[in-house]
């Protein structure tokens, strides 16, 4: 049971460009801490550095069931969610996920927008990654109301 709290804290963090974008920004723009119009890896991983500080709620180094909000918790039980970003994540399978496997875990987001694999997200596809998502969200919403 604690690994399907655990995937709804991680289903919350990746779904987080989601509804980042909504509001005007999406992940990999606020990544851009030197506001040059790029985001580099380094600028992506630490800001996923900071990231990890905010889901970890109760500040014992671990994201884990302790960290999920009851009510998101019980919608994710309700909708049966699986445990994919808990795989993704807890490397050494001890049903928590550590800064360290967070931080350095896979980087899907990034690698994705990163379309000519130069480690640097510049505008175009920073301006992409932006379209994608929010094509992702409309057929998103569009599931929804089917």
């Amino acid at each position: 049971m604690s690994r399907t709290f655990i995937s709804a804290a991680l289903l919350l963090l990746l779904s987080a460009p989601l509804m980042a974008q909504s509001r005007g920004e999406g992940a990999l723009e606020k990544a851009d801490t030197n506001k040059d119009g790029s985001v580099t890896r380094e600028e992506y991983i630490a800001a996923r550095a900071e990231r990890f500080t905010k889901l970890d709620r109760n500040s014992d180094g671990v994201i884990d069931s302790s960290d999920v909000p009851e009510q998101l918790a019980a919608r994710r039980q309700k909708k049966g969610g699986g445990d994919f970003l808990l795989e993704q994540f807890d490397t050494d399978g001890d049903g928590k996920v550590t800064r360290e496997e967070f931080v350095n875990g896979p980087t899907l987001l990034f690698d994705r927008a990163d379309t000519d694999k130069s480690n640097v997200l510049d505008p175009q596809e920073l301006a992409a990654a932006k379209e994608a998502a929010k094509a992702a969200r409309e057929n998103w919403r569009n599931r929804k109301t089917q």
